[in-house]
């Protein structure tokens, strides 16, 4: 039966947008890579491949687009090792090896240009206004990092880092029995992401197979990134592929790791991706390495500064909401304005040509 695989290769961070396509675009023997404006099919184009690949059995990766959860920004066709990206803004690709591993496939000439230059006041509005409200939406978001440091800092009063040095090292002693002898290999992704429908996560879909599970619990500071970080670097270390799953708030922490070899995978499993054990789940609660004499979570300051990090990360949604609201007004001159025709048959003819490749 064949696999599907979903995350995000990219995401809407306190730091910006944050892409990580070129650990697609690196794993691909060739790459469709798709420009056009929005509301011209890109994704219904991508997400049809993929289900029809998939159904005629093979491995699919579907990599979700932040900005709309039921938009699809590429995906990965294991293999023939294809991709097939969305190539537009915010995430811009092109090619490095022009017609040798890259292609474009431009809807650009599928538009009735007529149409869309007697529209051209209304559509340079929702650009413009669409560019502002990002601007708003980030300034808030790092708002929000700002607030979530001063909380984490409350926590680190009361951490006893020797204790939390102590369950690593006697994790990584666990799980890291032998060293594997070969150059390993790198991948950086988002297991989930805010979108402007609300918070969307894969954990499920992404240790459904894994036989050893690792759920760390605890508060922010309390170091769960510090310790997936540690254990990455040994199974690194030791020639294990790992797998990166980036916070897609804060890009610098990592919310889980997957060692493919080891059947491995440890993730935080604390809001706003709840993730409960399962039987044969190991929980790790890093609470247990603060000093709860010192670290009083349920008075201020934490709890202050708690309210004041979720109304500033509210700020943030809403315009996300609106800039979600603006980009579905703009695609409608797109979607008027395109051939679909076109652009279906365009797609009938790149799945087959992938199906024939099928051993």
């Amino acid at each position: 039966m064949a696999i599907k695989k979903c995350y995000f290769a990219s995401a809407n961070t306190c730091k910006g947008f944050v892409s990580f396509f070129d650990y697609v675009i690196n794993d691909a023997k060739r790459v469709y890579i798709i420009k056009g404006g929005p509301g011209c099919g890109k994704s219904t184009f991508i997400k049809k491949m993929g289900e029809e690949l998939l159904e005629f059995g093979f491995d699919i990766d579907f990599i979700y687009s932040p900005s709309d959860m039921n938009s699809i920004d590429g995906i990965f066709i294991h293999g023939v090792d294809f991709a097939v990206v969305d190539g537009t803004s915010p995430h811009v690709i092109d090619p490095k090896y022009p017609g040798a591993v890259e292609r474009i496939l431009n809807f650009g000439d599928y538009w009735d240009i007529d149409y869309l230059r007697e529209k051209m006041d209304e559509i340079k509005y929702y650009f413009d206004e669409i560019e502002k409200h990002y601007e708003v939406f980030f300034n808030y978001m790092l708002g929000a990092k700002q607030i979530h440091d001063r909380w984490e800092k409350e926590y680190l009063k009361g951490m006893d880092f020797k204790k939390a040095d102590e369950i690593t090292e006697k994790l990584i002693s666990s799980i890291i029995l032998k060293n594997n002898n070969k150059a390993p290999k790198e991948w950086h992704r988002f297991a989930g992401a805010m979108t402007p429908q609300g918070q969307l996560s894969f954990y499920d879909v992404l240790v459904k197979q894994i036989k050893n599970r690792y759920i760390i619990k605890g508060r922010p500071g309390t170091g769960k990134s510090t310790m997936t970080k540690k254990v990455a670097k040994a199974a690194l270390k030791s020639g294990y592929d790992v797998e990166y799953y980036h916070c897609s708030f804060d890009p610098d922490s990592i919310d889980m790791i997957i060692i493919p070899e080891l059947s491995f995978a440890m993730l935080d499993g604390t809001a706003p991706h709840e993730f409960e054990p399962e039987n044969k789940d190991k929980v790790i609660d890093m609470f247990e390495c603060i000093d709860k004499d010192i670290v009083h979570e349920d008075e201020d300051p934490i709890k202050s500064i708690e309210l004041e990090y979720i109304k500033e990360l509210e700020k943030a949604k809403f315009i996300y909401r609106k800039i979600y609201e603006l980009n579905n007004e703009l695609e409608k001159y797109y979607i008027d304005a395109i051939d679909f025709n076109d652009v279906n048959a365009l797609r009938i003819r790149i799945t087959d040509t992938i199906k024939a490749l099928k051993k």
